[in-house]
């Protein structure tokens, strides 16, 4: 028989993380190439645009924090009048601009959030936050294409950064979720040291989802069940422990995850970013497939990472470039 075809392909990447310095390594050891990630995403562009893939999906963290310190790590600093985060944010935008045969779908990160506020990420992205009732920014949205619909969650909804300390809802409930939950806050609330298990996640560089997000992922999930759409999920935070190290899961994975397990008629599989070894676990549950993809950054020069993603009236493939592990579900 003729092989079957996909319905349609569309790319991946994740954890770019690019910043003018030098190599350097993660806390734990791991070398990062700053510098060459952006050679990563532009190559990963004109890759995706040559396959004419139908739509990109990007999982978050397209620059680094470092970027905000750039001469402390080794780099050439911009003149004063440059804002180096807008810079650096520019200069991978221009760099996926080489893709332009369908949208890029973005997810933010942590990274993105210690460069730029959230108006400034809607404006350089196209994020379409809304304010909601509390009167905090927030950037949840879905995007139906060829009876999938991808449902693109705010993992930071409910965090510090970016918050202001002193009029922000969001703000207080994560500084208390913090100050209840970790013994190193605040004075270091990015460790995650006494904190065992899946309790590990419960610092600053992680966040929430809240609330009135919760209820529309539910509302959007019902739709797309009535309109005979299948889901897939989007987020920078992994939400499923078994796919994932705990330090890097949102702070209220369970009620993500009880409310895609509702619906796994419907849902078929979550992609995240931010761990950037990458993972995968079928939850036995609901049989709903999580993937964390392996980070763009962690690819010395010429190796660059990325993926193709096959989509299938039964199943999804991806097709792994670089460190990025190729599988079907």
């Amino acid at each position: 028989s003729e092989p079957q075809s996909p319905i349609f392909t569309m790319g991946l990447i994740a954890d770019i993380q690019y910043a003018p310095i030098p190599d350097g390594y993660s806390y734990s050891g791991q070398a990062r190439f700053y510098k060459h990630a952006l050679e990563v995403a532009r190559q990963a562009a004109m890759h995706f645009e040559k396959e004419k893939v139908e739509l990109v999906l990007n999982l978050g963290d397209i620059v680094d924090g470092k970027c905000q310190e750039i001469a402390l790590h080794g780099g050439e600093p911009f003149t004063e009048d440059i804002d180096p985060g807008m810079e650096c944010v520019g200069h991978v935008m221009d760099a996926l601009s080489k893709y332009r045969s369908g949208p890029i779908l973005h997810a933010y990160g942590n990274h993105c959030l210690y460069n730029l506020d959230r108006p400034s990420l809607q404006r350089k992205l196209g994020i379409p936050f809304v304010k909601e009732p509390c009167g905090d920014l927030v950037g949840y949205r879905s995007h139906g294409h060829k009876k999938i619909r991808f449902v693109i969650l705010d993992s930071y909804d409910v965090a510090t950064m970016r918050r202001c300390s002193e009029t922000s809802q969001k703000y207080r409930q994560a500084a208390n979720i913090l100050r209840k939950n970790n013994p190193n806050y605040p004075a270091h609330e990015n460790s995650p040291a006494g904190l065992t298990g899946v309790t590990k996640r419960f610092v600053a560089f992680n966040g929430g989802v809240g609330k009135v997000q919760l209820e529309w992922l539910q509302s959007t999930l019902q739709q797309a069940r009535e309109a005979n759409e299948k889901v897939i999920v989007l987020s920078h935070q992994p939400i499923l422990p078994a796919s994932t190290s705990p330090v890097c899961l949102i702070w209220n994975y369970q009620q993500v995850l009880s409310t895609l397990r509702r619906y796994k008629d419907v849902v078929v599989a979550s992609f995240s970013g931010h761990a950037h070894k990458g993972g995968y676990d079928r939850d036995p549950v609901s049989g709903i497939h999580f993937r964390v993809f392996e980070a763009a950054l962690e690819n010395a020069d010429p190796d660059k990472t990325y993926a193709f993603i096959d989509m299938y009236e039964d199943r999804l493939s991806v097709r792994g470039i670089g460190n990025c592990k190729s599988a079907s579900y």
